[in-house]
């Protein structure tokens, strides 16, 4: 029901979205516990298992789907790096290595970050990445907090961020061997709920009145944020068929696979995780189980052939990466 249903109609819908691989495998549980104890009330669990199928199916991808990569390929990846925070750096540690050395290990023609540093020190660390690795080529704002770093030239490079430097969207062309490609990276209306959800699980009284407030609260901000998120994917999407280049889109859509906003872009591109891995595909651990909120989205001009997912030390954000490779009859 949520993937179907615009949030702008009725926004307290996505909250189901948001719940529904915890709700889906309860109901099943439930259904194998009635089952077992001969009570008929199963059906009602089989008959919501299968409505929920064609959700679930967007949560829960299954193995089998990646295609081999054929000669030419393109390795993608992006992170929400959480500020590139220096806290996590170890001691004796030069400025910015913590980052230089994890970004250098994802070995990839392309790199989507959301979040970056901004200002000097955002300066000193995109200098450093094009100095100490193989992404050479840059496009950002200083004063934003997006970044596209290549192997290969950027050009036709364009910046969108919407109320804030935070939250936007930025592309530019990649002149690859593969052929040129436009490449977008996007972080979408943040829920700004995570402190509430942390504090919820710390008090653990569901018996105490503001507790309940507080989750009225995180469900109603999480609700209203997917409205805005909303409104910000048409604009991406508009974009995304004004493309005269094959498109891969990558970044923190802080929305989850069961959310309508997450079908408005599968109308268009595909899901590397989806067609290339199997699970839920965690992308941000936390209180609320199977969040996977950050995507590598190529039309269908790519096959994928393969997927991860990688811990970062320094983000509350795993890094994905994906490799893809042109169609052969595209």
């Amino acid at each position: 029901m949520p993937p179907l249903i615009n949030p702008d109609y009725f926004w307290p819908i996505a909250t189901l979205g948001l719940l529904a691989p915890t709700l889906w495998f309860l109901t099943l549980l439930f259904g194998v516990y009635w089952f077992l104890r001969g009570d008929k009330a199963w059906w009602l669990s089989g008959i919501t298992l299968l409505l929920g199928l064609e959700m679930m199916s967007a949560a829960f991808a299954l193995p089998g789907g990646a295609g081999p990569a054929g000669d030419e390929k393109i390795r993608v990846a992006t992170l929400n790096g959480h500020g590139f925070r220096e806290e996590a750096t170890a001691a004796g540690t030069k400025k910015h290595d913590f980052a230089i050395q994890f970004i250098d290990s994802l070995q990839v023609d392309i790199l989507c970050l959301q979040e970056f540093q901004t200002g000097k020190s955002g300066d000193q660390l995109a200098q450093a990445i094009q100095s100490q690795t193989p992404l050479k080529y840059a496009f950002r704002n200083s004063e934003g907090r997006l970044a596209l770093f290549s192997r290969y030239p950027l050009s036709n490079g364009k910046t969108n961020y919407f109320q804030n430097r935070v939250n936007g969207y930025l592309y530019a062309d990649v002149t690859a061997p593969t052929g040129s490609i436009r490449v977008f990276v996007v972080h979408l209306q943040t829920n700004g709920i995570s402190t509430l959800a942390t504090e919820v699980a710390r008090e653990r009284n569901l018996q105490e009145k503001k507790t309940w407030q507080k989750v009225k609260t995180m469900f109603g901000r999480y609700g209203r944020s997917n409205r805005t998120r909303t409104h910000q994917a048409e604009e991406i999407l508009q974009a995304v068929q004004s493309s005269s280049l094959p498109v891969v889109v990558c970044g923190d859509f802080n929305d989850v696979p069961t959310s309508y906003l997450y079908r408005l872009f599968r109308a268009e591109l595909q899901d590397a995780q989806s067609v290339a891995s199997w699970g839920l595909g965690t992308t941000f651990p936390g209180l609320i189980p199977g969040l996977r909120i950050d995507y590598i989205l190529p039309q269908t001009a790519f096959q994928v052939a393969d997927y991860k997912r990688i811990n970062c030390s320094f983000s509350d954000h795993r890094a994905i990466r994906a490799i893809l490779s042109p169609r052969l009859n595209q």
